[in-house]
């Protein structure tokens, strides 16, 4: 069961992966990523981000492969989706689709 957040908190990770030290900044996410394709069978997963119907990332997770296909940019609209980038993006899409496909086999 996928539920919709109107506001969904993400924790970034500031700094080199090299520095011990760092920061996490929390901030409100503006365009949500939308679940178009969800098939449990062959347990892969489409996500895409779009904003006013047109779609700018369209990210494809094989969950049981381990593989993750990549379309489009945030070009467009990194003004809306700061401080996510996006990569930020793609690990959202990765984690829910990891999760809707492990609980999906539990029930």
């Amino acid at each position: 069961m996928l539920l919709k957040l109107k506001e969904f908190l993400f924790k970034i990770r500031l700094g080199s992966k090299s520095n011990s030290i760092g920061r996490t900044t929390f901030a409100p996410l503006k365009i949500e990523p939308e679940y178009i394709n969800i098939d449990l069978e062959k347990k892969q997963v489409t996500g895409v981000v779009k904003y006013n119907h047109h779609v700018y990332l369209t990210v494809s997770i094989d969950v049981q492969n381990n593989k993750t296909k990549v379309k489009g940019s945030l070009r467009g609209i990194k003004k809306l989706t700061k401080p996510f980038t996006r990569k930020h993006y793609i690990e959202m899409i990765k984690s829910e689709a990891e999760y809707i496909i492990e609980n999906s086999a539990r029930n």
